[in-house]
C-alpha cells in the first residue's frame, strides 16, 4: 500500500521520499502504512515487529504484525529470542521465513542445521511450509496465520520456499550456482508465470487482461522512476532533523 512515487523517490534519495530520502533502500520505512521499515542488520526486525504486535495486543486494534527474515536470519540469536517473546506473550504476529536457499553466497545446507519449522514449534508455535512460487497456497497458509493471531491465537511461522532469480545484491556475480539452474528456476518457478498459467487454464482471467495489467504497472513504474530522476535531494538543513540529540 506504500505509494509508489514515495518509494521510488527513497530509492534514489530524493527528498520526496517516504523517509525525506535518508532511508534509502535499506531503511526505507512509511509508518503512515504501518510498515516500521526494512533493516540492514539481519534478523533485526523481528523484536520490533514483536513491539508493534505488543502494541496492536494492547490497545485492541486487532491488527496483526508481519516479521519479514530470510533463512539466513533462522541462525541469528535474536530470532529464537522474538519466537520465545512471541508465544509468552501470545502476540498476534506471523514470522515468515523466505528460504531461497542461500545466505548471502553461502548455501543453506553448509550453515544452517535441523528443521526451521521444528525450530518454531519447540516453541509451540505453529509453522507452516509453503511454495512461495504459489500465489494461492500462500494466501490460503497467511490467510489461517492472520485468523489465528487476530483470534488471540498468537504467533505463526510460515517457512516460504522461494528462488532466487538473481544474485544477492546487484553486481553479484552469482557464481555459486551454474547457468542450467538458473535457467531452469526463472523457467520453471516464477511465481508470475505460474499464476498467468492457472488463472488461465481455468479461464479466471484472459491472457489480455493479463497483459494489460503488465503494460500499466509497467508505464506506472517508469512513470514513478522519471519523477525520482527529476525530484530534488534533501537539503543541507535537512541533515539534523529527524534524529536525537542528547546535550551534555
Amino acid at each position: 500500500g506504500v505509494d509508489i512515487d514515495g518509494m521510488m523517490a527513497e530509492l534514489f534519495g530524493r527528498a520526496s521520499g517516504t523517509c525525506g530520502g535518508k532511508g534509502g533502500s535499506q531503511h526505507i520505512a512509511d509508518l503512515r502504512k504501518g510498515m516500521l521499515g526494512a533493516n540492514g542488520i539481519v534478523a533485526a526486525g523481528a523484536p520490533i515487529t514483536c513491539g508493534a504486535a505488543l502494541s496492536a495486543k494492547l490497545l485492541g486494534t486487532g491488527q496483526v504484525a508481519v516479521a519479514f527474515a530470510g533463512d539466513g536470519a533462522m541462525n541469528e540469536g535474536v530470532m529464537s529470542e522474538s519466537f520465545n517473546l512471541a508465544k509468552i506473550w501470545m502476540l498476534p504476529i506471523i514470522f515468515v521465513i523466505e528460504d531461497n536457499g542461500f545466505g548471502e553466497a553461502t548455501a543453506n545446507a553448509h550453515v544452517s542445521a535441523g528443521s526451521f519449522t521444528r525450530r518454531a514449534e519447540s516453541y509451540d508455535i505453529p509453522a507452516i511450509e509453503v511454495d512461495g512460487t504459489d500465489l494461492f497456497s500462500v494466501y490460503a497458509a497467511a490467510g489461517e496465520a492472520v485468523e489465528r493471531a487476530r483470534s488471540g491465537g498468537g504467533p505463526t511461522m510460515l517457512h516460504v520456499h522461494v528462488p532466487r532469480y538473481y544474485g544477492h545484491y546487484s553486481g553479484d556475480p552469482d557464481t555459486y550456482r551454474t547457468p542450467e539452474e538458473k535457467a531452469a528456476m526463472r523457467r520453471e518457478r516464477d511465481c508470475l508465470s505460474n499464476f498467468c498459467k492457472r488463472v488461465k487454464e481455468v479461464s479466471l482471467v484472459e491472457t489480455a487482461e493479463l497483459d494489460a495489467v503488465d503494460a500499466a504497472v509497467e508505464a506506472e513504474i517508469d512513470r514513478a522512476v522519471s519523477a525520482a530522476r527529476a525530484a530534488p535531494f534533501p537539503s543541507l538543513a535537512a541533515l539534523t532533523t529527524d534524529v536525537y540529540v542528547k546535550y551534555l
